[in-house]
């Protein structure tokens, strides 16, 4: 890299860095800003979700406020996909986030021929987050890398049918659950395409799937095969940020399933076993996303923020590939406190070399 790229370090330049597996100036901060985004906005979450101008608005905001070093785009982050399929979703008055609020496949013997892929239209808000996204990209895709945010195929596959059931036919109905991940991971290729085309990364977000929620043997039969199907076809077809799979729990625990659905990018919270993670990942250009508790920031505990820093800092010493992070900024949090996170996580002790 010149020399005077590297005494003007862009987001861009650091994430690109750390893919290549070198040091940055200093470690990169991605806090999770979704609903967050329409606070600073002042308007509700359910209002942005609904405009694709609103929705980028938010994202922009966002980043001129706190500068972060990855801007994703989305809003309630789990429902484009599954509204598209037919769940119906709740307003987000106020404060709150859109949410499923019934599942059309809950009755009955699971029925998965039922679905019809849907396609970017008026009645849906797949061509809406698309057009968020391009409007981003145009904005600040030279700066920084932008992801999109989309539900991951098990997780729409859960808001179809409703969790209880599904895992019942897991066991019961297997070949019925198979061929209803079939069609939402068709659907999460062709938006994942869609929004790859636009030149940003992809979060597939399977927050469904986390651990003790399935055990592992779910995980490896009924999430890595379809997450792996929409992260080969980016990977193919596309030159972006690298696909990421976004989920809490225990993220050491399925590392190896992550690295077989060749997934570039994973969060892990600060009780996340670095020492196995490391291991396991080796040379593979995985970037991991420690996170803290997104609550103490809300709250201002700094003290046990710090500390919770400190450990993170420790267990993840001269690793090229890891990031800042924190699990979703709430609404209510005040903006001076996610740029107190992004000070205390930036002074960390880091093992940076130039």
């Amino acid at each position: 890299m010149p020399e005077e790229t590297r005494r003007n370090w862009r987001p861009i330049d650091r994430m690109n860095a750390l893919l290549a597996g070198q040091f940055a100036d200093r470690r990169p901060w991605i806090p999770s800003v979704y609903e967050h985004g329409a606070r600073l906005l002042e308007k509700s979450p359910g209002e942005v979700s609904r405009d694709a101008g609103w929705m980028a608005e938010a994202a922009l905001a966002a980043y001129q406020v706190y500068q972060h070093d990855l801007v994703t785009v989305g809003i309630d982050i789990y429902n484009i996909e599954a509204e598209a399929f037919g769940c119906p979703i709740s307003d987000g008055a106020e404060k709150s986030i859109p949410g499923v609020t019934a599942h059309p496949l809950a009755d009955g013997v699971l029925q998965p021929e039922r679905l019809e892929i849907p396609q970017p239209s008026s009645g849906n808000r797949l061509g809406l987050i698309a057009d968020a996204v391009q409007r981003v990209v145009g904005q600040i895709g030279d700066q920084v890398w932008v992801y999109a945010c989309m539900g991951g195929p098990f997780s729409q596959a859960v808001e179809l049918r409703g969790f209880e059931a599904l895992i019942g036919d897991i066991y019961e109905n297997p070949s019925a659950v198979h061929a209803l991940l079939d069609r939402t991971a068709e659907l999460s290729v062709q938006q994942a395409c869609r929004l790859s085309g636009l030149a940003a990364g992809v979060n597939l977000f399977e927050s469904w799937a986390t651990l003790p929620l399935i055990d592992p043997s779910i995980f490896q039969n009924f999430v890595v095969p379809y997450n792996k199907r929409v992260i080969d076809a980016i990977r193919e077809r596309f030159a972006t940020p690298p696909p990421a799979v976004i989920m809490g729990g225990d993220t050491a625990r399925l590392i190896d399933f992550f690295l077989q659905a060749r997934a570039g990018l994973i969060a892990a919270d600060y009780m996340t076993d670095f020492a196995f993670m490391r291991q396991r990942i080796g040379d593979a250009p995985m970037i991991v996303r420690g996170c803290v508790d997104p609550k103490m920031i809300e709250r201002g505990q700094w003290d046990k923020l710090s500390v919770m820093i400190d450990r993170l800092a420790e267990k993840s010493a001269g690793m090229a590939r890891f990031v800042w992070g924190c699990g979703c900024v709430s609404y209510d949090t005040h903006p001076e406190s996610v740029l107190r996170f992004k000070e205390l996580a930036l002074a960390a002790p880091a093992e940076i070399s130039r």
